[in-house]
């Protein structure tokens, strides 16, 4: 794989950008994993900061531990990092897109890096147990999320071939998640059109065909949601999501769960969600 195509989210970014102000305060020759984790734990997203919380996780304990290490690791250039790292970070990295092409995604996020960095077992005596598994099961999941729609009203959305479906696009749709998505979704597409007036928003590229699709309810939940691989990044998960949260709120909803977003930082984004905190 051309790594150095790899993309970001802002948050990835900005973890990334604090690990490497990190390895300049301690002077290292190359962006360690350790560095990588201070950056993704400084980043201050909502599922990071309820591992820290729950688990007591102390960023400047973790800084100090590094300034006391010696580092004479020889670092290497490796894209799309600015800064050399060592070995042991390269092989974080590949192995967090590895997870992100496995979840079908390109943009490589947060979690994606925070899973990679516990499960290669480079974070060995950086975090205890019971932190390590706060985090993999907080801050590299998927998750339920909230938005509340009191003083919502829709954007002008960028993508315009959108519109409910009828019943002859049941056999398209459903062709369309088995080879865009392996049929995962097959179950909750037969359930929307079961329906009188199935809940569901399709997009359509200008020959027709579908390239993406959300789904919602009347119970106030809204997913699954997904787009063509090769149609990522147009804005069309953004405009099929708000055409459903327009939907919703036009049948007097005022609060809608994302049952269990993957991509956490897309929905923050895109309409303001919150994730909700496990009790």
């Amino acid at each position: 794989m051309d790594y150095k195509n790899v993309k970001f989210t802002r948050q990835l970014a900005k973890a990334i950008e604090l690990a490497d102000q990190e390895r300049i305060k301690t002077k290292s020759s190359c962006l360690l994993p350790a560095h990588l984790l201070i950056g993704c734990l400084d980043d201050g997203s909502t599922p990071v900061k309820e591992a820290k919380e729950k688990t007591g996780i102390d960023i400047v304990s973790l800084k100090n531990s590094i300034i006391r290490a010696e580092n004479s690791t020889p670092g290497i250039l490796f894209k799309p990092f600015k800064s050399p790292v060592s070995t042991e970070t390269k092989q974080v990295l590949q192995v967090s897109i590895n997870y992100m092409n496995s979840y079908n995604q390109i943009y490589l996020n947060l979690g994606h890096v925070i899973k990679a960095l516990i499960t290669t077992g480079l974070t060995e005596g950086l975090l205890s147990q019971e932190q390590s598994h706060a985090l993999l099961s907080l801050a590299a999941v998927s998750r339920d999320m909230l938005v509340n729609l009191s003083d919502y009203t829709a954007p002008e959305i960028s993508y315009r071939n959108i519109r409910k479906v009828t019943n002859l696009d049941a056999d398209g749709l459903m062709r369309f998640i088995e080879e865009e998505f392996s049929g995962r979704w097959n179950e909750s597409i037969k359930n929307a059109f079961s329906q009188l007036h199935p809940p569901i928003i399709i997009a359509k590229d200008s020959s027709g065909k579908i390239v993406g699709f959300a789904v919602y309810n009347t119970n106030g939940h809204f997913g699954p949601m997904g787009t063509a691989l090769n149609r990522r990044s147009e804005g069309i998960g953004v405009s099929l999501l708000h055409c459903c949260l327009n939907e919703m709120k036009l049948k007097g909803k005022r609060k809608v769960i994302i049952d269990q977003a993957g991509p956490i930082e897309f929905y923050e984004t895109a309409c303001n969600a919150q994730v909700i905190p496990v009790r």
